[in-house]
């Protein structure tokens, strides 16, 4: 998001915001770091517009969900909104049959390297990422000049875990034998591991979103980019429109094309649990409250799970990465992604919102439950709890209104 955020810092700094009411369309969480971001810089958000019905009610950071039906009151007034999503132009179609004619903003998203203006200056930006890609796909290749490429595009640590058990089954489909997996970061790399001996390359976001727009563009043949999403199949969500798939499925059909019989393979190679924190064993509750798939949780949820839990004798933590932050009244918890099985078996209990830390722990054997906000994937029909299930996990069905 690094892009938008310098036109946003250049539009704070140029009095762009000032008086204006401003919406943000579509409640996901590219919009609620959207959102993170304005409020950080005093821009005031009067709603997030989203067709969901289920959503309508719920708030973000004292930012209403509404429906998109309210920007109406506000034609004519000095207002705008800003659209972060794949659907921009169904989005702002949609506001001028309704009547908006104020302005409306699209706003990059997700990748770097996904531009939406033709000027020269944007132009030569795209050349530039293309030769820097173009680099570090050369020196790949000259440590790896044969090997078939298998390409995590970002920092999902759900995506990459299922990319790596669906990867067997395509070599085998294809008849492959090296595989050298490229993931964005540590943490992917801690989830490549878990599978065992793959090679593996470790690159930052950037170099990693530089290296896709070269294979993109240089149509290189003997690799794969290992993701459900954009912008590699980034049509492919429409399909949800017509027929279910889940988020599992995804990896299994659309992104390797395997058969119905094509097997899982099992991840295998965690690392025991070092307890620096000494945690009770068989006593202790794992919260993992933060996600970048599903919409965030009001923090009076977990309130709630923390009191059950803490008047029955159990001690609550926060496993937390990066800036997170634990809940109020829990500990904690810096657990190293190739440990967190073996963490949530010695606690007992493993409470989570849909996030990837669930795929990764998806085989522990612990008391395992899943919180899903109760609205609707993206644009499609079907439910998040649908989309993102996961089979034999305690659901929890979460509605903020």
């Amino acid at each position: 998001m690094t892009d938008f955020i310098n036109s946003f810092d250049n539009w704070v700094k140029d009095g762009f915001f000032k008086g204006r009411a401003v919406f943000l369309f579509g409640h996901c969480n590219a919009t609620e770091k959207m959102a993170d971001y304005l409020l950080e810089r005093d821009v005031n958000i009067k709603a997030i517009l989203d067709n969901s019905t289920s959503k309508h009610g719920l708030m973000y950071r004292n930012i209403p969900v509404n429906k998109p039906m309210l920007v109406k009151n506000y034609d004519g007034y000095k207002s705008v909104v800003l659209i972060a999503s794949r659907f921009y132009d169904e989005m702002a179609s949609q506001l001028r049959q309704i009547g908006y004619s104020s302005e409306i903003v699209k706003v990059m998203e997700y990748d770097s390297f996904t531009e939406y203006s033709l000027t020269d200056e944007t132009f030569d930006r795209m050349t530039k990422r293309v030769h820097r890609g173009l680099k570090t796909l050369e020196k790949v290749r000259g440590q790896y000049p044969l090997e078939h490429l298998v390409i995590c595009p970002n920092t999902a640590l759900g995506d990459v875990y299922w990319a790596m058990s669906f990867l067997p089954a395509y070599q085998k489909k294809n008849g492959i034998d090296d595989i050298v997996v490229i993931v964005a970061g540590d943490s992917c790399r801690q989830v490549v591991d878990m599978f065992g001996g793959y090679k593996i390359i470790t690159l930052n976001s950037k170099e990693m979103d530089e290296l896709v727009q070269a294979i993109i563009n240089t149509r290189e043949d003997n690799c794969i980019i290992a993701h459900h999403d954009r912008p590699y199949t980034d049509s492919i969500i429409k399909l949800l429109d017509k027929r279910f798939i889940s988020f599992i499925d995804y990896y299994k059909y659309a992104v390797y094309g395997l058969s119905d019989d094509a097997v899982l393979a099992q991840s295998n190679k965690f690392l025991p649990f070092s307890n620096k924190e000494k945690i009770p064993k068989g006593k202790s509750v794992i919260l993992s409250p933060h996600s970048k798939s599903v919409v965030q949780l009001p923090v009076e949820f977990w309130d709630d799970i923390v009191l059950k839990y803490s008047k029955n004798g159990l001690t609550c933590y926060t496993n937390v990465a990066g800036k997170e932050k634990e809940i109020t009244g829990t500990i904690p918890l810096h657990i190293p992604v190739s440990q967190i099985k073996s963490a949530v078996e010695y606690a007992g209990t493993f409470i989570g919102i849909r996030n990837g830390l669930c795929d990764i722990i998806n085989t522990a054997d612990c008391h395992k439950t899943v919180v899903y906000p109760d609205c609707y994937y993206s644009s499609t029909p079907f439910k998040i709890a649908d989309f993102f299930a996961l089979p034999g996990w305690e659901v929890i069905l979460h509605q903020s209104i």
